[in-house]
Order: C-alpha cells, then structure tokens, then sequence
C-alpha cells in the first residue's frame, strides 16, 4: 500500500502542475472508488479502510497544492526569462 501513497502523491503534483480545480474533483472521486474496489469487499465502511482512503485523498490533495506551487514558480521562471 505505500506505492499507492507515491502513485496518487506524484497523480497529484502532476495534476497540480498541469490542470486546475474540475480535473482534482474527478481524480480524487476516482481514487475513492479505486481504493474502495481495491482494498477488498468484506466491508465497505470499515474503519480501517475508511482511514486508509481518508489518507491516500489527504495525500492527492497536499501533492496538489504542492503541484500548484511548483507550476506558478515555474512559470514565473520561464516568464522573467523572456
């Protein structure tokens, strides 16, 4: 399960860096979905699942923001450049 938490931190940076608001509304209902479908079918509203898809949403939206600020100082860069 760690290399879930790098795939949807390095999802998040990319869509950070790349797209705004709209486009992390589908991707984290759809890390909702993916993690719920992946981590099993005994019980949907376990707590132990719930904390596990309550963290990988935490984590897309914290490499988000990250995601946003590197795309902005870039921009800056490649702008004072010019």
């Amino acid at each position: 399960m760690p290399w879930s938490l790098v795939a949807v931190g390095v999802t998040g940076i990319l869509l950070g860096f790349r797209f705004r608001a709209p486009a992390l509304i589908v991707v984290t209902a759809v890390t909702v979905v993916i993690s719920a479908v992946a981590s099993g079918t005994d019980d949907l509203f376990d707590r132990q699942r719930l904390l596990w898809i309550l963290l990988l949403v935490a984590t897309l939206q914290c490499a988000y923001v990250l995601g946003l600020l590197l795309g902005a100082i870039w921009r800056r860069g490649v702008t004072h450049e010019q």
